[in-house]
């Protein structure tokens, strides 16, 4: 700590200089940070999927809901829920959420990765009208079971000419999913299919869980043969498989996060060599009074190097808090398709660790000035 305000001093000398500086690492760290956040989000989505469950979409427009009790009946499939749903809010229109029309039992089987105690399940199952709610939600609302809770939307009208479903809270619903799927509300898809005024008896996709992932593309392929002569006709794929695809049509984010982070990160480290050579150079009669007065080769080195990684310390830290803020604002966007997204503590330690390294080059580098610097020639100059 002796040798802070000298270390100080030199930071601020050429304030210009090192503000420039610390925004070329800044960049550099918070770009990286970025690239990480969105490839830990692309691993997320194929965490999530399930090689024990596929989905069936319709190859043009909705799904009738006729098509469902003809899915149970496909060898292979143990268990078949359906999807569809509104964006409501409660209270406030800001206050958003999605509403998930479905049935019941079947979702609970498909997805068992839903931790439901069995007091809530048999209460939600004989209640039409009832629903159930992720934990982030109902906390966030301060939902209790047994409320009755008025849920709104602007896009979809009832029959009656309103907006409001009323549904009472039968349980609240945990899993060891990402946090975007605790903030759903699940309703009965009769309950809504019986009061919508438009599009009744239709659905958006349906989710089967099958005995055996080995078999998933046979399986797939029994459906959509099933209505190879109806219309809408189906399209059957294992949710790995859809992940995969949705995956794909971004690239391989991986090399891309590998090839762009180098160029920033090589560029970042020109600018901080120089800074650092410049500021040695101007300071060579500074440093030859300080071996004068008995300071040692080993003594100066450090405190150069002590500032190049300090700069890049400072930059890189403010850069990871820039790409935690930036996904942060990002993911309210993209929860939807990203709900993973975030820069993951990997991230945050390996950029620390880059912070170091590349303090250490660029402080490295002008050292050769400093060992072969003799303190009576430059003091001479002086």
């Amino acid at each position: 700590m002796k040798y802070w305000p000298l270390l100080w001093s030199n930071i601020k000398r050429k304030k210009l200089r090192t503000l420039f500086t610390l925004f070329a690492v800044t960049s550099a760290f918070a770009l990286f940070g970025l690239l990480a956040a969105m490839e830990h989000g692309m691993n997320g989505v194929m965490q999530i999927a399930s090689a024990e469950r596929i989905q069936t979409n319709a190859k043009l427009g909705a799904l009738p809901i006729s098509y469902g009790p003809k899915i149970a009946s496909v060898d292979g499939v143990t268990a078949v829920t359906w999807f569809n749903g509104f964006r409501g809010y409660y209270q406030n229109e800001k206050n958003t959420f999605q509403v998930v029309a479905t049935y019941p039992e079947g979702f609970l089987k498909v997805y068992p990765e839903v931790k439901l105690d069995a007091k809530a399940r048999k209460a939600w199952f004989g209640d039409k009208p009832g629903a159930i709610a992720g934990t982030l939600i109902a906390k966030r609302n301060g939902w209790k079971v047994g409320q009755r809770i008025p849920v709104q939307s602007k896009r979809v009208t009832k029959q009656d000419g309103t907006h409001t479903w009323y549904v009472t809270l039968d349980g609240i619903y945990d899993t060891n999913l990402p946090d975007r799927y605790k903030n759903f509300v699940m309703i009965h898809y009769q309950y809504f299919n019986d009061s919508i005024a438009k599009n009744r008896d239709y659905v958006g996709q349906y989710i089967e869980r099958i005995a055996d992932p080995r078999q998933a593309a046979a399986i797939s392929k029994k459906i959509d043969d099933k209505f190879a002569t109806s219309f809408p006709q189906t399209r059957t794929a294992s949710e790995v498989a859809e992940t995969q695809t949705f995956i794909r049509e971004f690239g391989n984010i991986g090399f891309i996060t590998l090839v762009v982070g180098a160029a920033v990160f090589f560029s970042m480290l020109l600018v901080t060599v120089n800074t650092m050579s410049q500021s040695v150079r101007e300071r060579t009669s500074e440093l030859a009074v300080l071996k004068a007065l008995g300071f040692g080769r080993g003594t100066v080195s450090g405190l150069v190097l002590a500032e190049a990684v300090g700069v890049t310390v400072i930059g890189g830290a403010l850069g990871l808090v820039v790409a935690w803020l930036l996904a942060k604002a990002i993911y309210k966007s993209v929860q939807d398709v990203l709900p993973a997204l975030g820069v993951p503590p990997a991230a945050v330690g390996l950029g620390i660790l880059l912070m170091v390294v590349f303090g250490v080059i660029a402080g490295v580098l002008p050292l050769r000035q400093v060992f072969r610097l003799r303190a009576a020639d430059a003091l001479r100059r002086a």
